[in-house]
């Protein structure tokens, strides 16, 4: 999609044009409602235990390697209990592991798409058709509010590997309005699963307000006209401090062009953020701190994993997801060169 097709979700409205109907509708009748059992408690001692069973439990030369298997994906999940001090919600990782299942429900229908080329309008009704069967199973009393959600994730997920038209977002969004008129207990969730249809390459991005390190407020919509690269980090994150050096290259490289790198940092501690700009640690972009990783800038963009990249081009469209290091200033280019040639 070239700049300036995105479309404006957060703006309200049918994208496809007043009065005109969504390419797809529900299967009918729908049957069942999802229940909401209410958030999981997974302290770290009871995910200890769930180790040491696994570790105990009899089994036979067959069984070594699932066992082994299964006691990495737990320490995996310990391994950041500790990250809990310094600011990381471990309900969100939880929920982070859910959405990775459900990602992969719809994997096979985008494993072959060239990442950031247009989805054809068969792929995005092939994956509304697994939606759809997704949220109809054969017993859906047994479907969670929960699981729900993390099925519609996994359907942006998919559509975030390429890009999306107008007509195509409305179609989803068209597909979500009638799948909360069928479960209006759901409404708040299916309401936020259609505004982060923004995230959506092809999709204009939705607007961040706050506060910057140093207090001044701004917003996300001032920097229109530039190419923006926008980065979910902390202090508290190896990765996210991995990308430094990149990050520099980036604002030295493009210093003379509309390129400018934006920050939404997820430390507790401002002070945290502010030491590693001061000493030259972390770049020195503009940075929203959000105060943590359940912050309201994180939970309104749904981030789960740190560091997490957006990059938009210059009508504020979001072209690419997740670009990071070499990667990221290959698709800086690339917009940069587009913007040139047009």
């Amino acid at each position: 999609m070239m700049a300036g097709t995105g479309v404006d979700i957060a703006a309200g409205g049918n994208a496809a044009g007043p009065g005109k109907a969504p390419a797809r509708h529900l299967a009918k009748p729908r049957r069942g409602t999802w229940q909401n059992p209410g958030a999981a408690n997974f302290p770290g001692p009871v995910l200890v235990g769930i180790v040491e069973a696994i570790c105990n439990a009899p089994l036979d030369a067959r069984q070594v390697a699932m066992k082994t298997k299964r006691v990495a994906q737990w320490f995996s999940i310990l391994s950041v209990c500790a990250v809990a001090a310094c600011g990381f919600d471990l309900s969100q990782l939880i929920d982070g592991l859910g959405s990775d299942a459900a990602r992969a429900e719809f994997r096979d229908v985008v494993t072959d798409h060239p990442s950031g080329a247009p989805l054809e309008d068969a792929q995005v009704d092939q994956l509304l058709t697994r939606l759809d069967s997704l949220l109809n199973p054969p017993e859906p009393e047994q479907l969670t509010r929960a699981e729900a959600a993390r099925y519609i994730r996994g359907l942006r997920w998919a559509l975030g590997r390429g890009q999306v038209t107008a007509e195509q977002v409305a179609s989803v969004g068209g597909y979500l309005e009638e799948l909360k008129a069928e479960h209006p207990g759901a409404a708040d969730m299916i309401d936020k699963q259609r505004r982060l249809l923004t995230l959506t390459p092809g999709a204009v991005a939705q607007n961040i307000v706050g506060t910057d390190t140093e207090g001044a407020q701004f917003e996300l919509a001032d920097y229109r006209g530039n190419i923006v690269v926008l980065v979910f980090s902390g202090e508290w994150c190896g990765p996210c401090r991995a990308e430094y050096p990149y990050q520099k290259k980036l604002m030295e490289t493009y210093k003379d062009d509309p390129v400018v790198l934006l920050g939404v940092n997820s430390d507790r501690a401002l002070e945290t953020i502010r030491q590693a700009k001061a000493s030259g640690d972390a770049p020195g972009y503009r940075t929203w701190w959000d105060g943590s990783t359940n912050g309201p800038i994180s939970n309104s963009w749904d981030i789960w994993k740190w560091p997490s990249t957006f990059i938009l081009d210059a009508d504020g469209v979001v072209r690419f997801v997740d670009k990071r290091k070499d990667r990221m200033i290959e698709a800086v280019a690339e917009l940069l060169e587009e913007q040139e040639s047009t």
